[in-house]
């Protein structure tokens, strides 16, 4: 038998753009602003209390303020930009989700390859009532594609097809 490994046309490959992605919903940037917001102000409360202290020259504090602000403000233009690029899309074979400002990603999940599938609920998202679906393949222990912000229905939507293409057992909600 030999081996062969032919050239393929890259413009006869498929267009996996061809889908139309669905975004997430907007109430999840407030949840994402809440949680940058209550970290921001944990980091930003240390090196402001260090100012009052004997002892501890003035420059360090005032670097760290400097450096958290400057990290602030990108993640700002991040969550601002980089929200409405947060979509997902469903195909026969897979599931597609894109992200990202500054490091954008695009993830393609094909469904043979999903050993797992649940829905989660932080403290948080339940309180603006949102659930993220977590895809897990051989390997992956914190899941290969989590789709966050998403509404309970369309969840569990997600789940039941991702279940009918795979097969796997139903464990967890």
């Amino acid at each position: 038998m030999n081996f062969q490994n032919l050239d393929i046309n890259t413009s006869e490959l498929p267009d996996f753009k061809s889908v139309d992605l669905e975004a997430i919903q907007k109430r999840y940037k407030k949840l994402i602003w809440l949680n940058e917001l209550l970290v921001f102000i944990i980091l930003f409360s240390i090196p402001t209390a260090s100012l009052f202290f004997e002892g501890i020259p003035l420059w360090i504090p005032v670097t760290v303020l400097i450096i958290l602000s400057i990290i602030f403000i990108l993640r700002s233009i991040e969550i601002e930009k980089g929200f409405p690029l947060k979509k997902f899309g469903v195909r026969e074979h897979d599931m597609i989700y894109q992200s990202g400002f500054f490091h954008y990603t695009e993830t393609v999940v094909p469904y043979n390859r999903i050993q797992h599938v649940e829905i989660k609920q932080g403290p948080l998202s339940r309180l603006f009532s949102l659930f993220s679906l977590r895809l897990f393949t051989a390997g992956a222990s914190s899941g290969d594609l989590i789709i966050d912000g998403l509404e309970k229905s369309t969840a569990e939507k997600l789940k039941a097809k991702v279940l009918d293409k795979t097969g796997v057992v139903d464990g967890t909600n």
